[in-house]
This record gives C-alpha cells, structure tokens and sequence, in this order.
C-alpha cells in the first residue's frame, strides 16, 4: 500500500474578517507531500480534489495534481493545494469547546474530516490496467494542548512578498500535534 506523508505547510495567503461576533478566515496553504511506493508496480493517479469539513459543513478543499509513482519509490515529492473559504473560526472553536463539555472531544482539541476519491491505474510491465476509483475518508484532531512551540516547531520561515503583501509561514508538522483515523475504499 503506498505511503503518504505530509512534510511541510506553507500559508501562502490569507485574509481576516472580524465582525461583531465572529472571525472569518480565508487562505491558501501548499502542502508539501511525500509519496512512497513499495510495490513492485507504478502507479498513476489522476487530478484530485478532497472536501475538508469541520462539524459536518464543508470548509475547505485539497487540490491534488496529477502524479506518479514509480515501483519501489521512496521520495515522490507532490505540492497540493488547500483552500478556505470565510471559514467562521469563532464557531469552529466554540463547536470544539461544547465538545469538550460533553466529553465527545479531548480536551483542547478540534476535529476536520478529509472526504473524497482519487482515480488510478496501475502499471505492470509496460501494460496499463483499468482505471479504478479509490475513495478516502479521513478524521483528523488536531490537539492544541500538544502542540507547544519550542517542542514541535522545527523549522519557521517568515517571508514578505513586498510586490503583492503576501506573507508566508512554513512549519514542519509532529505526529504528536495530529492524530488520524483513515479508511480507503477501492471502486471498479
């Protein structure tokens, strides 16, 4: 089964919106992917795009190129895309708070759920099998009590694009800040 890491979160913009009882976030991260296949054949896989959602409602969407693998590769590299649109932080958090009252969440945590399908083929020997549809389905927590900034924090890079005002933060990610629970279903 191939193996897929994420390395690196860049912020490549963002925009705050505060009204009277809420705070509204829009942004672009480019998330920094790695691929490893440890069979013995390539795999191809098709444009992609994955909802992200947080209580239920649809907040953002992964943009995933197209890409291969080649058998027994170790260090694909793939750059994706994650966008936010008017995300309402404020009730995200207060969702995430009220879950913690109830004991349904730990404590200082907020989960989002990674949905969505990826076509693939696969190669042998120079011969192309059908086309097959693999269907993911990820729920992520992100613990903000683990996450603490000397610990977990390896690399921070701060540039400022003086021509267009963008601004970026590159963080490497820790496995103790995120835990995951994810299942694939494959479709013919």
């Amino acid at each position: 089964m191939p193996v897929f890491s994420v390395q690196t979160v860049h912020v490549e913009s963002y925009k705050l919106n505060v009204t009277s009882q809420n705070l509204l976030v829009s942004s672009v991260f480019s998330l920094n992917v790695t691929a490893e296949n440890p069979n013995k054949v390539a795999l191809s896989y098709e444009p992609s795009r994955f909802h992200v959602l947080s209580q239920g409602l649809v907040v953002g969407l992964i943009r995933i190129p197209q890409f291969h693998q080649p058998p027994l590769s170790k260090n694909v590299s793939v750059q994706t895309r994650v966008l936010f649109e008017r995300v309402n932080v404020s009730e995200i958090m207060s969702g995430s708070s009220r879950k913690e009252e109830d004991g349904s969440s730990s404590k200082g945590a907020f989960d989002i759920r990674i949905l969505g399908d990826v076509r693939a083929q696969v190669r042998v020997f120079h011969m192309t099998l059908p086309m097959i549809k693999v269907a993911l389905d990820c729920d992520l927590s992100v613990s903000e009590s683990k996450f603490s900034v000397i610990n977990e924090l390896h690399s921070i890079r701060w540039s400022h694009n003086q021509m267009f005002g963008n601004m970026q933060i590159s963080v490497a990610l820790n496995s103790k800040t995120v835990s995951k629970k994810c299942s694939l279903a494959i479709l013919m």
